[in-house]
């Protein structure tokens, strides 16, 4: 893996969290035990791994927004053109087509890229621990451990088996991706499944555990604390980087991956810890400039259409309006071949209330400007109606995915409880607007529930394809084939399955 250590300092792209410290030389190369030899150092490399995941190539756009929405359908089709070569390949899961391949390619390499960058820091802050204040320490190992667990997952959810649940058998003890700890020129053999879970899952613990008493969001400490550390703003904006709760609702995706009864369990663990923690209040600061709050039907319109009050984990991505020029239009035109828009009646199907779900009445916009009527997702759209606090930021983790989370963990255990899962299930329906709440459902309609709020829940956030690949749906919008492995796994890079990998 060490052909994937690329050097973090020559990042060039400035988050919005650490606008006002990380300041690199691009053109310098600072020797290793140079650039460890300072707490500033460590900072830097930490926000460079965050940096590497808003690449293109990841969450930029691939990840989030654009392909993974394409995999799941989500969207309408487009028509193939030499326009549209890369999403009619995608919508088509024609995996080897000569405009996707170098795509999943860097999705891999570029994914390995961030992972041996946290390594290198890894690597070195244990043998510097004398350098720290005590709460840096905690914060930047733990983000960093979080982060290797993150990609991971993700890689393990793209290029992996779905389904999970119902084939552990196999999968428990099939060769998966490598998990790569440390900086070698060696290659990190594969891991069997049961080993990925578990490395992914001790990496969550240890971060979570670091987290715990140290990260700004767990109010342990009140903001005084973090003053003489914070001079330069490295604990604003928490929301941009794997804070504690952000840690949280990753082990409980993780957990539901796996979908056993016992790791159901402790998924609905962890997200009731987050839950727990928005019913006390959330978080509201002003000075770390993060908040994390349950918005409310009346609470959501033009200037937070982001929701990024919602967003316990988000990247902030420099010129989002240029990368999404050509796909997210609200008054798309017919010759715009790659808009990414619902037809109206798909539109009006999803959404079982319009005059009072929000997620039709503030979230889609209609175009008056093209034959199909469609509908525009504005979730991403950068509108100059948006305040500062929503703007250029996608989401990675979202509140309501925990609560979906709870739901399905309580209506699929060995003894459902029913009265719970829709609890959590109706607290989203009602924040959206539909006041009329689920009652007396049995445990498979309350999953078939779940399943319908995901799909109007989260457009254009890359949600999808991972739900329908986890619970083996063979059926999903705008696809006539049924889905099997053939659509859903993601396949090695050529220059993995050369070097001997198996899949």
């Amino acid at each position: 893996m060490k052909k994937y250590l690329l050097p973090i300092l020559t990042a060039i792209v400035t988050l919005t969290s650490c606008s006002d410290w990380f300041d690199v030389t691009s053109n310098s190369e600072i020797r290793e035990k140079d650039h460890y030899s300072t707490e500033t150092g460590f900072q830097q490399s930490l926000i460079g791994c965050y940096i590497g995941m808003a690449d293109d190539a990841l969450y930029g756009k691939t990840l989030s927004w654009h392909a993974l929405e394409i995999l799941a359908h989500q969207f309408t089709l487009v028509n193939e053109t030499s326009s549209t070569q890369v999403e009619h390949q995608l919508q088509s899961y024609l995996y080897k087509g000569v405009y996707i391949n170098t795509l999943l390619e860097d999705i891999w390499a570029k994914s390995y890229n961030v992972i041996v960058n946290t390594n290198e820091a890894l690597k070195n802050i244990d043998e510097k621990r004398d350098i720290f204040d005590d709460t840096n320490y905690h914060v930047i190992k733990g983000e960093l451990l979080a982060i290797r667990a993150y990609i991971h997952l993700d890689l393990l959810r793209l290029y992996g088996y779905g389904n999970w649940a119902n084939r552990s058998t196999q999968l428990n003890d099939k060769l998966t991706i490598p998990y790569v700890t440390t900086v070698s020129k060696d290659i990190t053999p594969q891991a069997t499944g049961a080993e990925t879970l578990t490395y992914i899952q001790n990496d969550l613990k240890e971060a979570a555990d670091l987290l715990r008493e140290y990260d700004p969001i767990t109010k342990k400490h009140g903001e005084d604390f973090y003053a003489g550390i914070n001079t330069e703003g490295f604990y604003k904006n928490r929301t941009l980087r794997l804070n504690y709760y952000a840690v949280k609702a990753l082990q409980a995706r993780a957990y539901l991956w796996e979908g056993s009864q016992e790791s159901k369990a402790k998924a609905l663990e962890a997200a009731e810890e987050v839950i727990s923690f928005i019913d006390k209040g959330g978080f509201n600061s002003k000075t770390l400039n993060t908040y994390v709050n349950l918005l409310k039907a009346g609470e959501i319109n033009a200037s937070n259409t982001s929701l990024a009050n919602e967003q316990l984990f988000a990247l902030s991505v420099p010129q989002l309006t240029d990368k999404l020029a050509s796909y997210i239009l609200p008054n798309y035109q017919d010759q715009n071949v790659q808009a990414m828009y619902l037809q109206k009646d798909a539109a009006l199907d999803l959404y079982e209330n319009i005059s009072t779900d929000v997620r039709f009445t503030q979230l889609l916009t209609q175009s008056n400007s093209a034959t199909t009527a469609g509908y525009t997702p504005l979730k991403v759209y950068q509108s100059s109606s948006l305040s500062e606090y929503n703007k250029d930021k996608l989401s990675l983790i979202r509140l309501p995915e925990v609560y979906y989370i709870a739901s399905e963990c309580c209506a699929s255990a060995t003894i459902p409880n029913t009265t719970k899962a829709l609890k959590y299930l109706n607290t989203i329906r009602q924040n959206r607007g539909i006041y009329n709440d689920l009652e007396n459902l049995e445990p498979i309609d309350i999953l078939t529930e779940i399943g319908k709020e995901y799909h109007k829940e989260f457009l254009s956030e890359g949600i999808m394809f991972y739900y329908y690949k986890r619970t083996n749906a063979t059926t999903i919008p705008n696809f006539s084939k049924e889905m099997s492995d053939t659509e859903y796994l993601l396949p090695y890079p050529d220059f993995e399955l050369q070097s001997g990998r198996v899949q």
